[in-house]
């Protein structure tokens, strides 16, 4: 069959699309894939009060795997003590309720992990989480940078939303597609399709972005849902938009364009921002020939609204994020005086400029032009880079006062990324849960927390602290019996 592109407004024939024509540029191409690494993957998943349709993905995740005992799975949870979590649901699914929730006053629930069945939930020990309380939510991106902290070792990294369906044996076919763009920078993303087409079994088409645009915040924007589409593709197609609902690649992409968490509490806006940093660092973008995962694009069961994180009081934050975001991709209203080398590992990359990117593009950001509506979704040119460069050398040098760098606790085996040199600080966010969930570490050894307090514990301090309240009392106080005694004796001694 033809393969054919349709852009919004009409098909268009792809002509020599089982070639490497659209990457050779002077004779150069990207850098082979390096296959050396343990085939793991780690799936990374934020789920807002979402735990019903959460813990229903992760089980479609190992249930739908053709070698699931590769597959880690690292959820932020972001929960009220009495909704669902993800990993509450997934076990309860699969019979086993891991979690009791005694109400010990109106407003106040108490969660107790059952060891037991946490123990013998199937795979739960394949399953990392970062618990935050629904109150300290502070958007997706913000969420998303969260899930480096329970990254490990794995060497392939998929990005997901909390409400999916996957095609069987996925992961085998993620990594053939991730393969065939001969491209050790390559990411296999796009906007899923709903599960009405799954159900209805019209995916004969995958989703393919065009247009680029600008919102009120003046930064460019891919649509959301996806406004081409493509079929019959004979490998991966190069693409120049992103979609953080469906993002697959080497692990080391984490390393060299980390989520920023300083930009809370956006939404829509991360997905050019993000795409602008990686594919400065040499990162490209390319369609899959075919649908992997389908998305839910309906309201959440729950009742929770899909920005309900959200509050006015909160927009202060916001738009210095926004602001931030601008600073860097060279847009009106960025911030004032500001050193952009401070931005580090979440600025842009030296591999390529930013006026490639807005000619690979065809946009102008600092004067919001956006892309041609009749510019061809297709027979994008390959930008080729120094190889030289390391993918996370920033653009910007000699910092200031430099943002806190990325940590990476559970990732002993970095590509690219120098943590020592990067001067990393710690974020001061809630992570961790009752559960303490980890995971294990490659040889099977249990994972400890790299930040735990060096302190006892409270288990340890209170038997102390009571003992030393005992012996203070023993040693300064009497009773009142015993201090009338003393001054009556002294009182007669005085009368004799």
């Amino acid at each position: 069959m033809t393969s054919r592109l349709y852009d919004g407004k009409e098909w268009h024939e792809i002509v020599d699309d089982d070639g490497d024509e659209h990457q050779q540029v002077h004779g150069k191409v990207p850098l082979a894939p390096i296959l050396n690494g343990d085939g793991r993957i780690f799936v990374s998943i934020p789920s807002y009060r979402d735990g019903e349709r959460c813990g229903k993905t992760v089980m479609d995740i190992f249930q739908k795997a053709k070698d699931p005992d590769n597959i880690i799975v690292g959820i932020v949870d972001q929960s009220y003590e009495d909704d669902k979590s993800c990993l509450e649901v997934y076990c309860k699914e699969l019979g086993f309720n891991i979690y009791s929730k005694p109400s010990l006053r109106k407003d106040t629930t108490k969660v107790i992990l059952n060891q037991v069945q946490h123990k013998n939930c199937p795979r739960a020990d394949q399953i990392r989480k970062v618990s935050v309380h629904h109150f300290d939510a502070k958007g997706p991106s913000w969420a998303r940078a969260l899930s480096r902290k329970i990254l490990g070792n794995e060497e392939f990294c998929l990005q997901i939303d909390s409400h999916n369906q996957f095609v069987q044996d996925w992961d085998e076919k993620l990594k053939m597609e991730w393969a065939a763009t001969r491209n050790e920078f390559g990411i296999i993303s796009t906007v899923p399709l709903g599960y009405y087409e799954m159900e209805h079994k019209e995916a004969t088409t995958v989703t393919r972005g065009c247009e680029v645009e600008y919102q009120d915040n003046k930064v460019p924007h891919f649509n959301e849902r996806g406004d081409g589409k493509i079929e019959h593709l004979k490998k991966p197609f190069l693409a120049h938009t992103w979609s953080s609902a469906f993002s697959f690649a080497k692990c080391h992409l984490e390393e060299s364009a980390p989520y920023d968490p300083f930009t809370p509490f956006v939404m829509g806006v991360e997905n050019f921002a993000r795409f602008a940093r990686f594919w400065t660092r040499g990162y490209d973008v390319y369609t899959p020939t075919q649908n992997i995962i389908y998305h839910s694009f309906q309201p959440n069961p729950e009742g929770h609204r899909m920005t309900e994180w959200f509050h006015p009081k909160d927009q202060r934050h916001k738009d210095e994020a926004l602001k931030r975001i601008r600073s860097y991709l060279g847009a009106p209203d960025a911030l004032e005086d500001y050193n952009l080398a401070n931005l580090g590992i979440y600025g842009l990359g030296k591999r390529r400029t930013l006026q490639q990117l807005e000619k690979f593009l065809q946009i102008d950001i600092a004067n919001q032009v956006p892309r041609p509506r009749n510019a061809p979704c297709m027979g994008h040119e390959w930008v080729p880079y120094n190889m030289d460069i390391s993918p996370t050398e920033n653009l910007f040098k000699h910092p200031d006062n430099l943002d806190p760098q990325p940590e990476f606790p559970m990732r002993t085996e970095c590509v690219f990324y120098e943590e020592e040199a990067a001067n990393a600080a710690s974020i001061d966010v809630l992570e961790g849960d009752i559960m303490g969930e980890l995971g294990e570490g490659k040889d099977g050894s249990q994972q400890t927390n790299p930040h735990a307090s060096p302190f006892p514990s409270g288990t340890i301090l209170f038997p102390l602290w009571i003992v030393g309240l005992v012996i203070w009392y023993m040693s300064f106080a009497s009773t009142p019996t015993s201090r009338g005694k003393q001054s009556r004796q002294k009182a007669g001694a005085k009368d004799s």
